[in-house]
């Protein structure tokens, strides 16, 4: 292998990677900015044409992040996304080691046979839904489900791209070595063992370490019955949302019998009857509270202690039958003012039957400094008022439109079409179909999937604008011209040769070691599939050169090429930047003990088994 000569286009080439990596580290300009800079430079300096450097906008890997992100907000959009949080819920409670463990796994497994980055962004909505439930950061939980996506494209050879093109590349270069001997590619599950060995270290390094290394970013809406604004507000005098099972010897009794809020300033917001064969949302007075029951309660901590200890209900540690009545995207508690023009005026509480009429719960009257909660039903409502009402979003909107209630929040609530969830999930259908069954690029069948959910109603195209996440794409956009520029001036051969021409005296184990570490630096700024065409070759070359297996030392190459965490240039990284909330400097705290922990599995399983 010749050395190529260090010319003037590959100095500017390391310059502007070098500006990318400070600007990246420091944290000194927005992502997105940062692309845009890119794909500014690159031209300025004559490293690339003009449409080089903007081809990144219209690029295979740009448009099938547009397209799946929009694919998880639409399995949002019909509720299909809800499902699953609560079955995740259900399973995990709010054990954030639980959490972590179940998300990763459940994204590890179809990472296994689809794009990580699709299979990404199809659970991040359910992540980030959990995390609104279950109270537990995003932060905590994101980066987790990021890393282990890339683990679990380990698992087979189809679980990525490069994975993909890795026998034909190998293929090339076996055609052309003086060996003799016929090229016998790896099969499917060559790699399983690395793969799921990754996977289970992957959570174990989460679980043990990560979990103290991640930031702790408080989300901007939380699980429960009122916002945090109410919570202040209201907080000592209406208390927090609770579920209580009722044991085996309670007696049956109606809520009117029990009188809750009279002796225990409590509200009965929702009752789950027969053994989940009836749910009712504002119970009124006459329904039935009997032994198996599961009812979610509003009242004070105090309040509490003594519900437990006279009726003898079963206080529950999170949410598990009502996660969907207390979760923010469907149910939640909100101020009402009564006007002067409003309806309301003059009539009592019990007049106006929010529970039977509108399914709301009243919980709590102001007026002036005090709060009325146990005298509710006879209070008669005066200009100024202050309500504190909680129930569906849709029947918060038909109260305000029918007695001219000003609130003093925006109702936060979204139309949730659960109507359109089967086409939904056929167009994910058709997109993994595409992409898996046929000779399509995925960008082409995510293309497909999303005009089905447009022509098919399930998002509206203003909706699909504002599901993508712009700050990613354009800092994907703005690295892949810059990838472009290493491969076109020859500075990634430069590198990539004189590294591995200067090492005299490898073993087989020390050649591996240095083309993963070579290959996940090269995986980080130019693309995974560019990286293993790239390296491959070399890396063969190499190996035939100190009698180690030329295939092994390919298969490195290319499993490398798709696990790099210390930036977030990746395109699984970037994916997870915006909704986790993180900043490079959390990639490099994390990742840099994450990518150790890698190669420590990966040199351990060649050894082993290869």
């Amino acid at each position: 292998m010749d050395v190529p000569v260090l010319t003037t286009e590959m100095i500017a080439v390391f310059s502007v990677l070098g500006l990318v990596v400070i600007l990246l580290v420091f944290d000194l300009l927005r992502v997105d900015v940062v692309g845009l800079l890119v794909m500014t430079l690159l031209p300025l300096t004559g490293l690339l044409t003009a449409g080089e450097a903007m081809a990144g906008l219209g690029s295979n890997a740009v448009v099938v992040l547009i397209c799946v992100m929009v694919l998880g907000a639409s399995l949002d959009k019909t509720g299909v996304v809800g499902k699953i949080a609560q079955k995740i819920m259900k399973v995990a409670g709010t054990s954030e080691s639980r959490v972590v463990t179940l998300l990763g796994v459940t994204v590890a497994i179809p990472s296994g046979v689809m794009s990580n980055v699709g299979a990404v962004a199809l659970m991040l909505p359910a992540a980030l839904k959990v995390s609104r439930l279950s109270g537990i950061p995003a932060s905590k939980i994101v980066m987790p489900l990021g890393f282990c996506a890339n683990m679990g494209g380990n698992l087979t050879l189809v679980g990525s791209t490069p994975l993909i093109i890795l026998n034909d590349v190998m293929a090339k270069w076996w055609a052309n070595s003086p060996s003799g001997e016929s090229f016998v590619p790896l099969g499917l599950f060559s790699i399983f063992p690395i793969g799921l060995a990754m996977v289970l270290g992957g959570l174990a390094y989460f679980l043990l370490i990560g979990c103290r290394l991640l930031p702790t970013q408080e989300g901007k809406e939380e699980g429960g019955v009122a916002s945090a604004m109410l919570r202040e507000l209201y907080g000592e005098e209406v208390g927090k949302g609770v579920e209580c099972v009722i044991p085996a010897d309670f007696p049956e009794q109606t809520l009117r019998q029990l009188d809750l809020r009279s002796k225990y300033k409590a509200s009965a917001l929702a009752l789950f009857q027969d053994k989940g064969r009836n749910k009712i949302v504002a119970p009124q007075g006459r329904t039935s509270v009997a032994p198996g029951d599961v009812v979610l309660l509003v009242c004070p901590a105090d309040s509490l202690e003594e519900i437990t200890r006279d009726l003898g209900w079963q206080l529950r540690d999170n949410f598990e039958t009502f996660t969907a009545e207390t979760s923010p995207e469907k149910f939640g508690a909100i101020e009402a003012i009564v006007s002067s023009r409003s309806a309301l005026n003059g009539h009592t509480m019990k007049e106006l039957s929010f529970r039977k009429i509108f399914s709301i719960n009243p919980l709590a009257v102001v007026r002036g400094q005090k709060i009325y909660i146990k005298e509710l039903a006879g209070i008669v409502l005066k200009p100024g008022d202050a309500i504190l009402l909680h129930g569906e979003w849709d029947s918060l909107r038909t109260l305000q439109e029918k007695t001219d209630l000003i609130y003093t929040e925006n109702l936060r609530g979204e139309e949730i079409r659960e109507g359109k969830a089967i086409m939904a999930l056929g167009a994910l259908a058709a997109f993994l179909i595409l992409a898996l069954g046929t000779n399509l690029s995925l960008s082409v069948a995510g293309l497909v999937s999303l005009l089905i959910l447009v022509i098919g109603r399930v998002l509206h195209i203003d909706e699909v604008y504002k599901a993508v996440e712009w700050k990613t794409i354009f800092l994907v956009a703005g690295l892949i011209p810059l990838g472009v520029a290493f491969e076109k001036t020859g500075a990634a051969d430069y590198i990539a040769i004189n590294i591995l021409q200067q090492l005299d005296g490898l073993t087989t184990m020390l050649l591996y070691l240095i083309l993963a570490v070579l290959t996940s630096f090269f995986a980080m700024f130019v693309s995974n599939v560019g990286t293993t065409v790239l390296l491959v070759p070399l890396a063969m070359t190499m190996a035939a050169q100190i009698g180690a297996d030329p295939k092994i030392a390919g298969m490195v190459v290319g499993i490398a090429s798709i696990n790099t965490f210390i930036l977030p240039t990746h395109q699984v990284n970037a994916l997870i930047m915006q909704p986790g909330g993180y900043k490079t400097a959390d990639y490099m705290r994390v990742g840099s003990g994450f990518m150790v922990m890698f190669l420590v599995i990966l040199m351990t399983m060649l050894a082993l088994f290869y």
